[in-house]
């Protein structure tokens, strides 16, 4: 049964059922000034009665402030002179005023130190109320680590009360894991007086908090031990945040290392420079040199210097973005390529910083070398190859002005042999015989020429002188395979960059693909469509449609993979080959088809960068 008992109500207020002790010892207090102040002015007995005022002063400083006790110590002054007064008059020569004297002194002196006790007192409470406020968790124990404080702090941190921890054994209650051992923590901190590390320590609910703790060892007067005071500051948060920042900061290095991709930071307009590790590698830059723009120069190949003064320059103008690639040449005469991107980050209105990943490209720079090498070289086995295909048409070419240079000389040598001799046809006969030599020799130049193997030249072309000597090497193919020729230019001229050669090459494998195709069809009406146009984004459009069966849907998406072909007798390097000299070009090329309409091959090339300065 559950009894509640409700205040009583006397004249609309409530009086409850006990006082706190507080306003018990203020009662006390006025009860006792009030009986002093009785005894002292109805009293006769010759005592100083009011010293015993000394003991109001003592009991109100635990009850009231500062101000408080100084006005309890004037009313004690007060009502002594009051009892004084009333009791002898303005009697001064009696034993009563030395004994009034007596008590005013006795007031006055405990006043003073009361006071004086007050201040120290209320300094140390304070400092106790801030302690007590403190994030970090204050132990003491006893030299046995008996837990005689537990603060407020240790409640928050481990969920222990005070009342649940006091008592307890300290190594019992939170496990303590110590970097060293127990017996060097306690020989350093009896010989010392202190002592700090980290420790990780077990909480009520099982869990585990790191902290740093910092031990102080209190002695006795007899300079015995006494207790330990402790405070523990909670860095499980930090130590996992550092734990976090080590391992990302492990990753990073490990990925720069595998990409060989370094950061770097520069600094606007002090010029200091910030590198990581992989960087650091990258230009072998040893571990005390503080690299410095001077020091990026030094390293920088000769030919490059002009184009990493450009970079820099565009950092001091405060450019968002640079990008540039160069090369270093290392002490012992290696060569590496390397590539630069940085990022403007402003700070302030003067100062400004780049961040900027440097990247090792040597390996890349190489193969890519290696990879232009193996195609050029594949490119002329190919061009020997299709002089191989061509080798018919080509000996024909030869042989029609070797003929007519035959043909002449023999007409030459008779109108010599005449009786008289007719100057004028021997020498009609001996400029038809140069001009057949001059094209035998146009032939061989060109079959020279595709045959030879030469390094690419990017040069400015006409591509239409390019399309007309390709198909003076395709014409004698064209007649024996029955095949028309469509001819559609859009210009006169139309300029590109690029390597005559090459050009040469992919149209004629276009051309040869085309008339293979309606040969081996068996197609009757045989024509090849070639159409040249602008295009509206500056390039120029080379089309080569033929009359054929045209490309398989499951045929057109590997067209240009290498090795793939529809001949029999193929290798499957054609196409691809042309794609690989296009995109060198910086040009695209594709294929389109309709079943039964033939196939059109699409060239796109852009258009002389001379052309538009």
């Amino acid at each position: 049964m559950k009894i509640i008992m409700e205040p009583k109500v006397i004249a609309g207020a409530y009086i409850r059922p006990f006082l706190s002790s507080l306003q018990l010892q203020r009662l006390g207090a006025i009860a006792l000034s009030s009986a002093i102040f009785v005894i002292d002015t109805a009293s006769s007995i010759h005592i100083a009665i009011a010293v015993l005022y000394v003991a109001v002063i003592l009991i109100s400083v635990n009850i009231v402030s500062k101000k408080g006790v100084i006005r309890v110590s004037f009313c004690c002054i007060g009502l002594t002179l009051i009892a004084f007064l009333g009791g002898h008059g303005l009697n001064f020569h009696d034993g009563s005023f030395a004994r009034f004297l007596v008590s005013l002194s006795a007031i006055g002196i405990t006043s003073f130190l009361a006071l004086k006790n007050k201040a120290v007192s209320d300094e140390l409470q304070e400092q106790v109320r801030l302690l007590a406020q403190t994030h970090d968790a204050i132990i003491v124990r006893d030299m046995d680590h008996i837990i005689t404080k537990w603060s407020p702090g240790a409640e928050k941190l481990y969920g222990w009360s005070r009342s649940q921890a006091v008592g307890q054994d300290f190594r019992t209650l939170l496990c303590p894991q110590l970097m060293t051992s127990w017996d060097q923590m306690m020989t350093c901190l009896l010989e010392t007086g202190h002592w700090e590390g980290e420790v990780v320590e077990r909480c009520r609910d099982g869990a585990c908090v790191t902290v740093i703790s910092r031990c102080s060892l209190s002695r006795g007067d007899d300079n015995v031990p006494k207790a330990i005071l402790a405070t523990h500051n909670d860095i499980s948060d930090r130590k996992r945040a550092i734990e976090a920042l080590q391992r990302s900061e492990a990753f990073l290095t490990g990925a720069q290392w595998l990409s060989q991709t370094g950061s770097i930071g520069l600094i606007i307009p002090s010029g200091e420079m910030y590198w990581s590790e992989e960087a650091r590698r990258i230009f072998e830059f040893s571990a005390d040199e503080q690299p410095m723009l001077t020091s990026v120069m030094n390293r920088t190949h000769p030919d490059d210097v002009d184009l990493v003064k450009m970079s820099i320059k565009d950092a001091f103008q405060k450019q968002p973005h640079i990008k540039t690639e160069y090369r270093l040449l290392m002490d012992d005469g290696r060569v590496k390529y390397v590539q630069m991107l940085a990022q403007l980050i402003l700070d302030g209105e003067d100062d400004c910083e780049y961040v900027g990943a440097l990247m090792d490209v040597t390996d890349a720079k190489m193969s890519e070398e290696a990879l232009h090498r193996s195609e050029a070289q594949l490119a002329h086995v190919s061009r020997v190859a299709t002089l191989g295909e061509l080798a018919a048409s080509i000996a024909h070419e030869v042989n029609q002005p070797l003929s007519a240079v035959t043909t002449n000389g023999t007409a030459g040598l008779r109108w010599l042999n005449r009786e008289v001799p007719d100057l004028a046809e021997v020498r009609g006969a001996i400029e038809r015989m140069v001009s057949e030599t001059n094209r035998a020799s146009e032939v061989i130049r060109r079959i020279r020429a595709m045959a030879r193997k030469t390094a690419p030249q990017n040069v400015p072309l006409n591509i239409i002188e390019v399309i007309d000597e390709s198909l003076a090497l395709v014409d004698r193919e064209l007649k024996r395979n029955k095949v028309v020729l469509d001819l559609s230019y859009d210009s006169d001229a139309a300029k590109v960059d690029g390597d005559r050669v090459q050009l040469q090459q992919v149209i004629i494998n276009l051309l040869m693909n085309g008339m293979q195709a309606m040969t081996n069809a068996k197609t009757k009406k045989r024509t090849l469509c070639l159409s040249l146009q602008y295009s509206e984004i500056d390039e120029v459009l080379v089309d080569i449609k033929d009359s054929g069966p045209g490309i398989t849907s499951d045929q057109m998406p590997n067209l240009f993979e290498a090795f793939f072909t529809t001949k029999s007798e193929g290798m499957g390097m054609g196409l691809s080959i042309c794609r690989s000299i296009i995109e060198a070009h910086g040009g695209r090329i594709w294929a389109t088809s309709e079943k039964g309409l033939g196939a059109t091959f699409h060239l796109a090339l852009p258009l002389s960068k001379k052309e538009h300065v």
